[in-house]
C-alpha cells in the first residue's frame, strides 16, 4: 500500500550524512519521493493509488527508516537446520553433547527409520577440545542413527548405526576433495569433513530431513526478515534444490527476494536449464525475479574453515596439544579442494557461460589460489560483459593486503565474515597464534583499495543478523573480551554500507535496491534508533550498534515482519 513515511531519522545511505524528513511510496512498490516533509505532504495529497486510496501515513516516532538489508551470502536450505535439528552451540564436553541430544530426541521422537540431527557443535568450546567421533556417539546414542554437524559446516560425525544406515562400509576411501576420519586400524572414525565427503551423506534419502525447504520457507524467511532483510540467498544450492526452489516460486511462496548459486560437482549446464526463466545472468545488465526467485551464478569451494583447521593456509596452523592425539602432520596448513587446473576449467567454464562466481576462500593459501586462477581465466575469456560479472571472494578470513590489492583489476569483490571476530576470535588465538589471529577478516584492508565490500553471516552458521555483524566489523572484540587489531575497524558508514549499498552491488541490483532514491524498489527497515549515529572512532557509540532492534520489514511497500 502507498505509505508515507515520517517522524523519524530517514537514512538514505547515498552518502555519510544524509539524511530525509519524507519517503513516499506507491501502490506499486516503488519509492517515488525521498526529501522534505511539505512536499512529501503534497505528492501524497496528489497521490491516486488503486481502489482511489489516498497513502496511509507511517509516523516513525523517533525510529531509523533504512534500506532492507542485504544478506550477501548465507545458505537458504540449510536454515532448516535451526528450526528442526538439535542445537549444540555452548556445549561444554562430550557429556553435554550427548544430554542435549537426547532431551531433544525424548521431545521429538523418530519416526521408524528416522535419523537424529544435530548441529553447532564446536570443538574449541569442548573440554577435550577435540571433535566427538562415532565411538563417542555410540556411547552416548547407542543403534539410533546420528548426525552432527560442526559450527562450520564443513565437518559432520556420524555414529556407526548411521553409517550402517547408508551402507558404507568402514574401509571406504575418501573421495578426491574430502576427508575421511580414520581409527589407528584404518577403519572409519566418523569424522567426515569438506563438501565431497559431507554432500553424500547427507543427501542420502535416508538421512534427508523430514521436514523440506518447502515445509519450512515461511519459517525461514520470517528469520531473515526478523532482522531487517529483504534479499537473501541459497549459497550452494545443492543437487535437486534447483527444482525445488522453482516449485516454491510458482507457488508464490516467496516474499523476500532469493538468488541462488548451484554448487559445484553438478551438471551446472543442466541446472540452469531446467530452470528457464529463473537462470537471470551474472551481469548487472538484465537481472530480474520471477515471482521473487533467480539463479544468479554458480558457487566453488576451495577450502575449509579456519575454526575446524580446515582452512588452507601459506603457514602452519598452532601445533595441537598432545592431549588432542591429532593425525595432523608436522607443519600442517590445510589444504585446498581442487586442483589449479581443474578450478581454472571451471572458471574458464563459467566464464564463457557469463556465470557470476561465488568463491569460498578462507585462508590465505585458498585465497591466492582463487584469485591468480580467476585473473588468468579472466585476461584469457573472450566473453563479452566479463567485467561485469564481479565475482565474489567469500569469506576472507585470512585475505592478506597483497591479495585485496589485486582484487579490482578483475572486479572481484570480497564478502566478509566479520562475526568471526566474536564467535571465533578466541578460537583463531589458539590456532593461528596472535598476530594472524588479531587481523582476521581484515575489512580495512579492503577500504584501504576502495573495494566495495560486503559482509554476511553464512546462516545457518550464525543467525543471520546483519547488524550484529556491522558491530564486528566496527569493535573487533571477541567473545572472551580480547581486543583484535584496531586498525582493521571501519566506522558505522562503512559497515552499514556493507548490508546497503555495496550488497546490492555485489548482486548487481545497485539500481533497484540499496539506497532510499525515487525510482528504487521500497526494500526497507525499521530500526528502533539511529545506527549511524555511532562511529567506529567512539568505543562507547560503537558498541552501542549491537543494541540496535528491528521494528518491522517491508518488502516492495508491504509489511512482511513486525516485532
Amino acid at each position: 500500500m502507498a505509505t508515507l513515511y515520517t517522524g523519524g531519522t530517514i537514512r538514505t545511505m547515498t552518502a555519510p550524512d544524509a539524511t530525509a524528513e519524507a519517503l513516499l511510496t506507491d501502490d506499486r512498490g516503488r519509492i517515488v519521493f525521498v526529501g522534505g516533509l511539505d512536499e512529501a505532504r503534497d505528492r501524497a495529497g496528489a497521490m491516486i493509488t488503486v481502489g482511489g486510496r489516498k497513502p496511509q501515513e507511517c509516523d516513525l516516532a523517533g525510529a531509523c527508516l533504512m534500506p532492507g538489508f542485504i544478506d550477501s551470502h548465507s545458505h537458504f536450505a540449510g536454515m532448516g537446520q535451526r528450526l528442526t535439528d538439535a542445537d549444540l552451540a555452548g556445549c561444554a564436553d562430550f557429556a553435554e553433547i550427548g544430554s542435549r541430544l537426547t532431551e531433544f530426541l525424548a521431545a521429538h521422537p523418530l519416526p521408524q527409520g528416522g535419523v537424529l540431527h544435530g548441529f553447532n557443535y564446536d570443538q574449541n568450546e569442548l573440554a577435550e577440545g577435540v571433535h566427538p567421533d562415532r565411538h563417542v556417539l555410540d556411547s552416548l546414542l547407542g543403534d539410533v542413527p546420528t548426525v552432527i554437524a560442526h559450527v562450520s559446516g564443513h565437518v559432520i560425525v556420524c555414529n556407526t548405526a548411521l553409517l550402517r544406515l547408508i551402507g558404507l562400509e568402514l574401509d571406504a576411501e575418501a573421495p578426491a576433495g574430502g576427508v575421511y576420519g580414520t581409527d589407528a586400524d584404518g577403519k572409519l572414525n566418523g569424522y567426515f569433513a569438506e563438501t565431497p565427503a559431507i554432500m553424500p551423506i547427507l543427501m542420502h534419502p535416508a538421512v534427508m530431513p523430514s521436514k523440506s525447504v518447502e515445509d519450512l520457507a515461511e519459517d525461514i524467511q520470517n528469520e531473515y526478515a526478523s532482522h531487517g532483510i529483504t534479499t537473501c540467498q541459497d549459497g550452494a544450492t545443492a543437487p535437486g534444490y534447483a527444482e525445488r526452489f522453482v516449485k516454491l516460486a510458482e507457488a508464490h511462496k516467496l516474499k523476500l527476494d532469493l538468488t541462488c548459486y548451484p554448487m559445484m560437482g553438478q551438471d551446472l549446464d543442466a541446472v540452469f536449464e531446467s530452470v528457464g526463466s529463473y537462470a537471470s545472468g551474472g551481469t548487472s545488465e538484465g537481472i530480474q525475479y520471477l515471482n521473487h526467485l533467480r539463479f544468479g551464478g554458480v558457487k566453488l569451494f576451495v577450502d575449509g574453515s579456519p575454526q575446524a583447521r580446515g582452512a588452507w593456509l601459506s603457514e602452519p596452523y598452532e601445533p595441537l596439544p598432545a592431549s588432542a592425539n591429532s593425525s595432523e602432520p608436522a607443519g600442517y596448513r590445510g589444504a585446498g579442494i581442487l586442483s589449479d587446473e581443474a578450478m581454472r576449467a571451471f572458471l574458464d567454464h563459467a566464464l564463457e557461460r557469463g556465470w557470476k562466481v561465488m568463491a569460498h576462500c578462507n585462508g590465505d593459501a585458498a585465497s591466492e589460489q582463487f584469485l591468480t586462477q580467476y585473473t588468468a581465466a579472466y585476461h584469457a575469456s573472450t566473453t563479452l560483459g566479463k567485467f561485469d560479472l564481479r565475482p565474489v571472494m567469500v569469506h576472507c578470513q585470512l585475505t592478506r593486503h597483497d591479495q585485496y590489492a589485486r582484487m579490482a583489476a578483475v572486479h572481484m569483490i570480497p564478502s566478509i565474515f566479520v562475526s568471526h571476530c566474536w564467535f571465533w576470535g578466541d578460537a583463531h588465538i589458539k590456532n593461528l597464534g596472535f598476530a594472524r589471529a588479531s587481523r582476521i577478516s581484515a575489512v580495512h584492508d579492503a577500504l584501504d583499495y576502495d573495494l566495495p565490500f560486503t559482509f554476511h553471516t553464512d546462516s545457518p552458521i550464525v543467525p543471520p543478523d546483519l547488524i550484529f555483524a556491522a558491530w564486528c566489523a566496527m569493535t573487533r572484540v571477541t567473545k572472551h573480551g580480547v581486543q583484535l587489531d584496531r586498525s582493521q575497524c571501519v566506522g558505522a558508514w562503512e559497515a552499514f554500507s556493507a548490508i546497503t549499498r555495496n550488497a546490492a552491488y555485489q548482486y548487481g541490483e545497485e539500481a533497484r535496491k540499496g539506497t532510499l532514491e525515487a525510482g528504487k524498489i521500497a526494500d526497507l527497515t525499521i530500526l528502533d534508533a539511529d545506527p549511524l549515529a555511532a562511529s567506529a572512532d567512539s568505543a562507547e557509540a560503537a558498541a552501542r550498534v549491537r543494541e540496535r532492534n528491528v521494528l518491522a520489514t517491508i518488502k516492495e511497500g508491504t509489511t512482511v515482519w513486525t516485532a
